[in-house]
């Protein structure tokens, strides 16, 4: 599913556009190796990580395509990043000192992409002071200046803030050009911007919710996406609960009714937080069944009195469809009053995990 959802985006960018691909954080939850090697397969233009770890991590692994690190460098990274053929960005002077002095030390070259700061307040340089960086950088010998980028920080939220970012970034690459200094690969969208602004587009977009089939927007959504995980378990125990007794900590559901309760051994320590106790909604034989009580660190109990002849051993879905009903990233971040990218990028790595 994320080869296809790649495919997706890669048909509604311009041809000339490149597509990079985003995969951090485990992935946004969903394994780093595995979704890497399919999108490298998909035909993804860049890969892009947070952190030195990361890419070195993939490079152990085989994967030898273009990583591009997002994250600060520190100093002593700088070997690693030499060393494994990473393509770093670069926000201060420092870091593209230490990355030079490596690569005269190895004597092979590193790309670098220079990040500019038009409002995140995150990394990379002022967009007023970055010609300035620039004249610096271009001096220091072993750096390949591959490209320049900067992050929307409210693309969602603040349509009037977007288009001051998109035009701070389009005023320095007027002053790059007119100084003559080399530009490289230009590049703005995240996967907000690569839906609702266009003019965001440039030379490449950034794209990394959309890959895994979860939408950033809560309307309006252009391109055809599914979710590319699922969250499965079973029953584990089965009890009636008579009408006064309470389930869970703090005893925040009491039943109403003779009941059956279903415990399932999922909990906060597998990503499911807490904040979903009595909120949620889980799938067991096509039904929906809500979570009841505090969800506890390793078990969740829901209420299945609706749900006829449930088992133990039972499939239970957290995340992803079963018979006609789904329950979605999004819908989880609701409940939680959070973002699906925290849901996602919440899932621990000790969960098991089965690519198909």
């Amino acid at each position: 599913m994320i080869q296809q959802n790649f495919r997706q985006i890669r048909r509604f960018v311009a041809s000339h556009v490149k597509v990079l691909t985003v995969i951090k954080a485990n992935a946004y939850g969903h394994g780093l190796l595995p979704v890497a090697r399919a999108l490298t397969e998909a035909g993804a233009d860049l890969l892009a990580v947070a952190s030195v770890v990361e890419a070195v991590a993939l490079r152990q692994a085989g994967v030898s395509g273009k990583i591009l690190v997002l994250g600060q460098l520190l100093p002593e990274e700088a070997p690693l990043v030499v060393r494994h053929g990473l393509t770093q960005s670069i926000g201060d002077l420092p870091s593209a000192k230490a990355l030079s002095r490596e690569a005269s030390l190895q004597e092979k070259p590193v790309a670098i992409h220079l990040k500019v700061d038009t409002g995140m307040g995150r990394y990379g340089v002022w967009h007023e002071e970055a010609v300035s960086l620039y004249r610096r950088l271009v001096e220091l010998p072993g750096l390949n200046h591959e490209g320049i980028f900067t992050h929307l920080s409210s693309v969602g939220q603040n349509a009037q803030a977007t288009q001051e970012q998109i035009l701070n970034f389009s005023q320095l690459i007027q002053r790059l050009q007119k100084a003559r200094l080399p530009i490289g690969i230009r590049h703005v969208a995240n996967s907000v911007g690569l839906l609702r602004f266009p003019e965001s587009h440039w030379d490449l977009v950034r794209t990394g919710l959309l890959i895994y089939g979860a939408s950033p927007v809560k309307e309006g959504q252009p391109i055809e996406i599914r979710p590319a995980l699922s969250l499965k378990s079973r029953v584990r125990f089965l009890r009636t609960v008579q009408p006064g007794q309470t389930v869970s900590y703090g005893a925040t559901w009491k039943a109403q009714r003779r009941s059956m309760v279903a415990t399932v051994p999922v909990g906060y320590a597998h990503g499911y937080v807490r904040a979903l106790s009595n909120k949620a909604e889980l799938l067991v034989r096509g039904a929906r069944a809500p979570v009841i009580g505090r969800i506890t660190m390793e078990d969740l109990m829901c209420d299945v009195t609706e749900i006829p002849g449930v088992q133990v051993g039972d499939e239970v879905v957290l995340i992803g469809r079963q018979g006609r009903e789904q329950v979605t990233a999004e819908e989880l971040a609701r409940h939680a009053r959070t973002i699906p990218y925290e849901i996602l990028v919440g899932l621990s790595p000790t969960i098991s995990r089965c690519y198909l």
